[in-house]
């Protein structure tokens, strides 16, 4: 007789006898009694299940210790709830007492609390319940690195990690944990999780923008799943391709890609996936070759086979895309019909009032970030057009309401998001939403609202940083020591991994040690958040201005606030007041001579030969953004988009130069609530400090700033406590330790930067200090910095967060205020300017108009020579306008305490030759 055979045997006896002599069962026993009902395949899963709770019973009317041999049958038994019943809840009841039991230090077994770990975040990863998913599926890697992985519990878990950060959203995760499994699987010659891996990552670096890697990975992936013929991922690769070549215009083989995609997946008869394949392909023919006949056939085909799915998620977004292509065809009624079949498949909504709106607890279960978004996105624009086809009011209400609450949506995803390149895509992804919301406010003449979106527009992953900066206030002094060391850590691995190439092991080895460092910093920041309230609630507070506090800002200082928000057909503007606001809306290109403009700026050679052609667009420029408000004020701020030009180099004439820094001073913030924010800081330990390398290391091929040194001298001696780096002491490592520590700085060198992937840089004598290491310095005290370098404003532009240069790296870090340049600086103006604007710094003027005075001083020395902009207009100021506080002022504070000291001396001598 067979094991197998006796262990049956054994356990018919057993129940049989054990309901009269149940004292008897032993741990011996209901280890055979489960291992029978395992491995018994004549038993359907159901009929293991109510099995397995008789011995559940028996155990329990036994008095069995609570041992790892009951914590396996309560683990199995949910298990078995899971897969039969689909009953998460007590399928993790039952699996958190098993892991209870397991990690006891007597009772349990760590093997074993390794699969329970995995197993509980199965059932939250099937419930859409993504955090509490991704919590245990870390925990069970890291149990399962302390023992014996026998069931690969890293390799699944990470698999099921990346697939959550992708339906999350949080595409740079999902490519961390796919570069982690990808190591996992070539380590261990493990094709087809390599294949998995690099799936995953293909489709998250697509989605992140990087096509070329994508498509890399996608290649690479399409001819491994062909040798191991795995129709599965044969068809995600294709699809990938597809998405991939969509994007970069190549139309006919992306469409061919999609429908091998479908190929393939038919094969398998797995009609979800084929469901996604149909809806993906009508998204490609809808938005890529507006050919909306097809798109509509893709997206029935779709809803047709997740009805044979009996899914409701993937029948939603299908009748979702369905409804969008209505609205591109002005089918209105068959966009509402369809968005409320979405709603209805969601389970959120009230049936056929396109009205209510659902709440945020009813879509949290919903945990597909971006089917969430596209459902508010297609609402928005839906209201609006049926507002504007009907003039009916009701529909404009709702559509207001209904971006308020997908504002409230958009700033739970962000809060769920660490990683700055995922935060980028849901910024760039959520431009649309934002200009729908500002029309609506247009037609509504909701001024309010209209700065309330505005400000959500604006910067926001900037200013995240400055309320963390913020928020450390809350903090223990060694709690953000350690934060601060496990960030410097992290920038510090950044730049050895840019040196290195990338295909040395040594680079694969240091970027999976990033991705644990970075993970210890995401763990350690959550910890903090929970065990320190106040922290996490002044963190997370995401307060907007109110325009109110806006205008009694700008009444203390007499300023103007322009606010644009550019997009290539269709643009808005607010210019507020003191006790004024206009909301205008721009019905023609901007972007495009905003581009002339900054061309001809930046071109010396251009402006002397194209000087009438400069002006016209100088002129045209000044005619759309700044005419319309009639200014009054002499000082405007302006609210930059994605773009920043020197406002002052515009024209009021055509024919002849009218600048505008003849009557205004310019200044620039990346957002009100920026401007107004206040952050206590230390005082600086001296009024100023000068840097100027004046030379540069050979290899660098920069050319030496022989009259860098003299010039700095000159913009320092209007000041009474004054430092300057120059030569070997201008360091990378004196950079880091003073200049943010001093009230102002000065900073005469090279700076390179362009608007590719690449990070600025800031040349020091012995190397070059990158953008992400401006955030080494923390806790600064300086109020004012000035980047006299060339490009020191210039950067890759990224959608709805401005430029990302040095200069909003040093604002990222907690400088209020600063001077920068935007293309390649003539060294003679630059040094004159920087020189004057100092001497109106120390004398106390605001900051902008102490600029514009520095530049004035220029353009009169020569009219003839200085007159074009490339010279003067350079550099602009960024931030605060108020004036500094040097310790001039200490000077009479001391000589009046000195007196006094002498005065009380005198008398003490006095009284005591009296005596």
């Amino acid at each position: 007789m067979n094991k197998s055979a006796c262990l049956l045997v054994l356990a018919a006896i057993l129940l049989i006898f054990l309901p009269c002599r149940a004292q008897k069962l032993s741990n011996e026993m209901l280890l055979a009694g489960m291992t029978s009902v395992d491995s018994n395949n004549s038993l359907r899963p159901a009929e293991k299940l109510q099995l397995l709770y008789g011995w559940k019973s028996r155990a329990e009317a036994s008095q069995l210790p609570r041992d790892s041999v009951y914590a396996r049958l309560l683990h199995k038994i949910g298990a078995l709830e899971y897969r039969v019943r689909r009953n998460y809840n007590v399928a993790i009841d039952l699996t958190l007492k098993a892991l209870s039991i397991n990690t006891a230090a007597t009772r349990g077994s760590a093997v074993f609390a390794v699969t329970d770990m995995y197993n509980v975040a199965v059932y939250y990863n099937q419930m859409s319940l993504f955090t509490k998913a991704l919590l245990y599926y870390d925990s069970a890697i890291v149990f399962a690195d302390r023992t014996k992985d026998r069931d690969n519990v890293i390799r699944d878990a990470r698999y099921d990690r990346a697939y959550i950060f992708f339906r999350m959203g949080d595409y740079e995760k999902a490519v961390e944990e796919s570069d982690r499994g990808i190591a996992y699987s070539l380590k261990n010659n493990d094709s087809l999780y390599y294949l998995n891996f690099l799936n995953q990552r293909a489709q998250a670096l697509s989605f992140q923008g990087k096509l070329s890697s994508a498509l890399n990975d996608a290649t690479i992936a399409i001819s491994l799943a062909r040798r191991l013929r795995d129709h599965f991922e044969l068809a995600s690769a294709l699809k990938t391709e597809g998405y991939i070549f969509s994007k970069q215009r190549r139309f006919a083989i992306a469409e061919a890609a999609f429908k091998s995609c479908i190929a393939e997946r038919i094969k398998l008869k797995d009609f979800g996936q084929i469901s996604d394949d149909y809806n993906d392909l009508g998204i490609f023919y809808g938005d890529s070759l507006m050919s909306y006949d097809r798109a509509l056939s893709c997206f029935r085909t779709a809803i047709d086979y997740a009805k044979k799915q009996s899914d409701s998620i993937r029948a939603a977004r299908a009748f979702l895309n369905l409804g969008h292509n209505y609205v591109h065809e002005a089918k209105l009624d068959d966009a509402l019909n369809s968005q409320l079949q979405a709603m209805s498949f969601l389970k959120i909504g009230r049936g056929t009032d396109v009205l209510f709106n659902p709440s945020l607890e009813e879509l949290a279960p919903i945990g597909n970030k971006e089917l969430i978004q596209n459902l508010f996105n297609y609402r928005i624009e839906l209201l609006l057009g049926l507002y504007k086809q009907r003039s009916d009011k009701k529909y404009l209400g709702v559509c207001l309401k209904t971006a308020l609450l997908n504002d409230s949506l958009m700033r739970v995803i962000r809060h769920e998001q660490m990683g700055e390149q995922t935060r980028l895509y849901w910024r760039n992804q959520s431009r649309g939403f934002f200009l729908n919301a500002l029309e609506a406010c247009y037609l509504a003449g909701d001024k309010e609202l209209a700065f309330y979106f505005m400000e959500k527009s604006r910067s926001v992953l900037l200013q995240d940083k400055l309320d963390e900066l913020g928020a450390a206030a809350f903090l223990p002094k060694e709690e953000t020591a350690r934060q601060e060391k496990l960030q410097i850590g992290i920038i510090e691995l950044q730049q050895r991994l840019g040196d290195l190439p990338d295909t040395s092991a040594q680079r694969r080895e240091l970027q999976l040690k990033l991705f644990e460092a970075k993970a210890n910093l995401e763990r350690y920041i959550r910890s903090l958040e929970t065990a320190y309230p106040r922290y996490y609630q002044y963190k997370y507070a995401d307060s907007v201005k109110s325009l109110a506090s806006l205008q009694g800002f700008l009444a203390k200082n007499s300023q103007t606030f322009i606010d644009y928000f550019i997009e290539d057909t269709l643009s808005f503007a607010l210019c507020i007041g003191p006790d004024s606001c206009q909301f205008i809306k721009i019905n023609q290109d901007v972007e495009g001579p905003l581009g002339r403009f900054l061309q001809f700026c930046s071109d010396e050679n251009a402006l002397n030969n194209r000087f009438p052609a400069f002006l016209k667009n100088a002129y045209g420029l000044y005619n759309t953004l700044i005419r319309p408000f009639g200014l009054h004020g002499e000082r405007v701020i302006i609210c930059q988009d994605n773009f920043l030009i020197p406002f002052e180099a515009l024209s009021r004439d055509s024919m002849k130069a009218d600048f505008l820094i003849n009557t205004y001073s310019f200044s620039y913030v990346y957002s009100a609530r920026y401007l107004m924010s206040r952050y206590e800081k230390a005082s600086g330990i001296g009024d100023f400090i000068g840097i100027a390398p004046v030379n540069f290391t050979p290899h660098s091929g920069l050319a030496d700033l022989t009259q860098s040194e003299d010039a700095l001298k000159s913009c320092s001696k209007y000041y009474r406590h004054s430092k300057l780096l120059t030569h070997a002491d201008a360091s990378r490592r004196n950079f880091l330790q003073q200049a943010a520590y001093y009230n102002t700085a000065t900073i005469l060198t090279h700076a390179r930067a362009d608007s590719s992937d690449e990070e600025p840089l800031l040349f020091m004598n012995d190397s070059a200090i990158h953008l992400s290491e401006l955030q080494m310095l923390t806790k600064p005290a300086a109020k004012f910095i000035v980047l006299s370098a060339c490009q020191t404003n210039v950067g890759r532009n990224r959608n709805g967060e401005g430029i990302f240069s040095l200069a909003r790296g040093l604002s990222s870090a907690g400088i209020p205020s600063v001077a920068a340049t935007q293309w390649v600086a003539d060294e003679q103006a630059i040094y004159i300017i920087s020189e004057k604007l100092n001497e109106y710094i120390a004398a106390g003027m605001n900051k902008d108009e102490a600029l514009r005075k520095a530049k004035l001083f220029y353009i009169l020395r020569d009219k003839r020579a200085n007159i074009l902009p490339y010279y003067w207009a350079d550099m602009i100021l960024i931030g605060n306008t108020e004036p500094l506080r040097f310790s001039t002022g200490f000077k009479m504070n001391w000589l009046i305490t000195a007196g006094v000291v002498i005065i009380l001396l005198a008398l003490l001598l006095l009284r005591f030759n009296k005596r």
